[in-house]
């Protein structure tokens, strides 16, 4: 028999065999689970198929419309079309049956009583690049063999990386109502600056996303605060508004970096059932931001004007610069695999961009006309120009994918009713019945944050404590549902359009000012219990591709924050009050927060259906693949 033939015959069984997607076949509502072991990169030695393989797939086919992905978690495909993640057949039991009740309990009791395993050992990276030296932390090849006390220094510096867009967002905010008049800027001008910021933020990430999932985390950190360096300075030596709003653009675009590939980087140093917990600490930066910039702005507004504000944020970008050169190495996962796949073993996408393509003129480029060389001179900078210009923006389109859509469209909306209050907050108390300077005005963000802070960490531990009681209902105590997360963002839904609520009318009333204060904390703690939650989720949704998923949600909800930003001081100035703006607000995130639910319902049928179409697109690749690299024997007759 040909080898090629007998693959022909394997997949052409697998096809037959595919399983139902969940919760459309009549026998059960099986949905598929996830494992703490499936982001670990896979390879594959390139050996015939033999009847019993598995073809393993470790990279997925790249689509000009769509950005390259992070396919290291991606499970094998066996011959039933079944993948690692998918749930193992229940076994029919009956309710009465009390051995069955009592094997349950000692399983359990088993696992509950086993000692964790043995760290894995830490071995060097296989290759080194030039920007990878300078590092006090090893470079290694599995990020997830790092300790426990290395870990917690790479979340750190990631989470001050995040720290940096907040921080240079709301540091000139206390300061808006009086640099206006300074740079020839009205009301609405000088708002202009932070809603170009946020553009500037849903933008950016897009293209860090990218350049991570091709050059890796850590050239992309390097380059972003480079360039957040540089243009802050710029932004100190402005000579006017609009010269400002343009270097604040690119400030921001430079800062974004880690807010895209900061949860890229904790999927690469954290299993699956810990990512919870280290994506609560790791919130704490972007949301340290808001709490202290406004008062380190407001100080520093009073005792050396509104140009020293910019030279702090450049000086806090050169700060960065030496931790993340010193204390962030390089942890991508699908770099790692890449590296680590022997240079005779492509991986899929590579395997099909290198198959046979006809040939139309062999002669030497020497020999070749002018015209002809200049025009795939041409054709070359076109395709690096829709390459690293245009493909980055189609990173956008994993918000098509409902889990992901859904989700991002909500934690969106709250996120941009927090911009609403920080705007109108020094506008609304700078006027009478209060009349607060700057520095006054500066501790007003002090309950909010405070209320993100406790809302965060409390949000990852009870993330976590979902899966855990996830893992431990299950049949081998490992596998869960990816949308139990989803469970404990409940406990911040109503928090959120309460807390608008207080808010805005306790503007509109005049009360005293701890009323609308205590409303920006009531809003901190759930727009962190929903938000912290739904960004653990999306490490789970599709897993590999973090970078890309978060990168999509930033580029939703900061271009919707700006818009909020925009509209905030438009509709205060034409007269609407602040406690039927505020209650409008707070109706969308309540009417919006019903998406959750339609997730946790149907979550997991359509991360089953993506899969399931996932592994039919890429059987044939791997089945061609085998056929065009390996020479066709025959089998010897028995």
């Amino acid at each position: 028999m040909n080898i090629d033939q007998s693959a022909g015959a394997k997949y052409a069984k697998a096809a037959a065999n595919q399983p139902e997607p969940a919760g459309l076949s009549n026998s059960g509502s099986e949905k598929p689970q996830h494992n703490d072991t499936d982001d670990i990169p896979q390879t594959n030695p390139r050996n015939a198929p033999n009847a019993d393989d598995e073809i393993q797939v470790t990279s997925q086919i790249s689509n000009p419309h769509e950005t390259p992905e992070d396919t290291s978690s991606q499970a094998p495909v066996r011959q039933d079309g079944s993948t690692s993640t998918d749930i193992p057949p229940a076994r029919p039991q009956s309710s009465r049956d009390p051995e069955a009740g009592s094997a349950r309990s000692s399983r359990g009791a088993a696992r509950r009583s086993t000692t964790p395993p043995a760290p894995e050992p830490q071995k060097p990276s296989t290759v080194l690049r030039w920007f990878d030296y300078g590092t006090i932390l090893p470079t290694l090849q599995n990020p997830r063999s790092y300790t426990r006390n290395q870990k917690i220094i790479i979340v750190a510096i990631v989470a001050l990386s995040s720290f940096s867009a907040p921080f240079a967002s709301n540091i000139m905010m206390p300061s808006f109502p009086f640099i206006g008049p300074t740079l020839g800027l009205g009301q609405t001008g000088v708002t202009l600056t932070t809603a170009l910021f946020m553009a500037a933020l849903g933008i950016g990430p897009l293209y860090h996303a990218f350049l991570s999932e091709r050059f890796g985390r850590r050239p992309v950190y390097l380059g972003g605060f480079t360039l957040f360096t540089l243009a802050s300075v710029a932004c100190a030596v402005a000579p006017d508004g609009d010269d400002l709003v343009a270097y604040r653009f690119f400030q921001a675009f430079g800062s974004s970096a880690a807010q895209s590939i900061g949860m890229g980087t904790i999927s690469d140093i954290y299993i699956p059932s810990e990512r919870g917990r280290a994506t609560g600490w790791w919130f704490i930066g972007p949301i340290l931001g808001p709490m202290v910039s406004p008062l380190i702005g407001g100080a520093v507004y009073q005792w050396m004007g509104w140009r020293a504000i910019l030279w702090t944020t450049a000086i806090f970008g050169v700060i960065l610069l030496v931790l993340i050169t010193l204390f962030l190495p390089e942890t991508s996962m699908k770099l790692k695999a890449q590296q680590a796949r022997p240079p005779s073993i492509p991986s899929m996408a590579e395997a099909a961009s290198s198959l046979p393509a006809p040939v139309t003129d062999t002669a030497a480029p020497q020999s070749q006309p002018l015209r002809t060389r200049l025009t795939g001179n041409a054709r070359k900078a076109v395709k690096f120009g829709y390459t690293y210009g245009l493909q980055p923006l189609t990173t956008i389109s994993r918000l098509l994918f409902p889990p992901v859509g859904l989700s991002s469209l909500y934690a969106s909306l709250c996120f941009g009713s927090m911009y609403a209050i920080s705007v109108a907050t020094p506008f609304s108390f700078s006027e009478p019945p209060y009349k607060l300077g700057s520095m006054d005005i500066s501790f007003l963000y002090l309950p909010a944050c405070v209320g993100y802070c406790l809302g965060s960490i409390g949000g990852g531990y009870l993330s976590d404590r979902e899966v855990r009681m996830a893992k431990e209902r299950s049949e081998d105590g490992e596998t869960y549902s990816s949308e139990v997360r989803l469970r404990s963002a409940r406990w911040g839904v109503p928090l959120v359009p309460a807390g608008l609520l207080i808010f805005g009318w306790g503007l509109h009333r005049h009360t005293h000012m701890a009323l609308p204060i205590m409303g920006g904390f009531v809003f901190g703690v759930g727009l962190m219990l929903t938000n912290g939650t739904i960004m653990a989720y999306f490490t789970d949704s599709i897993p590999g591709q973090t970078a890309s998923v978060v990168a999509a949600y930033n580029a939703l909800r900061n271009l919707l924050a700006g818009t909020v930003a925009a509209l905030t001081t438009a509709a205060l100035d034409s007269g609407l009050r602040e406690n039927w703006y505020f209650t409008l607000l707070a109706l969308a995130c309540l009417a919006s927060s019903v998406f959750l639910e339609v997730i946790l319902r149907y979550g997991a049928v359509w991360r089953q259906r993506r899969q399931q179409k996932l592994n039919q697109e890429q059987a044939p690749i791997a089945m061609t693949t085998l056929a065009t690299q390996q020479p066709t024997t025959t089998a010897s007759s028995p």
